[in-house]
């Protein structure tokens, strides 16, 4: 029976909101597909906070995605997650 082991990578996510907060320890993903679809996941959370919490929203917001070797592999923007209607 031949094994199959998927390979993960980190990847860190800084966030840049109302304060920068950058991450010191990362997360682990098979590909960078999922590490976006995360990133993704926590701007929603982050904007319906900004909202809830401070009564704005600022859609430049974003969150950066880096790779192990500190290179810079995607921006998610809130603008990219919420679907702002008049």
């Amino acid at each position: 029976m031949a094994h199959h082991f998927v390979t993960m990578e980190r990847y860190f996510f800084h966030v840049f909101n109302d304060e920068e907060t950058r991450d010191e320890d990362g997360q682990e993903f098979p590909d960078l597909a999922a590490a976006r679809a995360s990133a993704e996941r926590d701007c929603v959370s982050l904007a319906a906070h900004s909202i809830t919490e401070h009564g704005h929203l600022v859609l430049h917001h974003r969150i950066d995605i880096e790779d192990a070797a500190g290179a810079s592999v995607g921006t998610v923007r809130f603008s990219d997650v919420v679907d702002v209607q008049p």
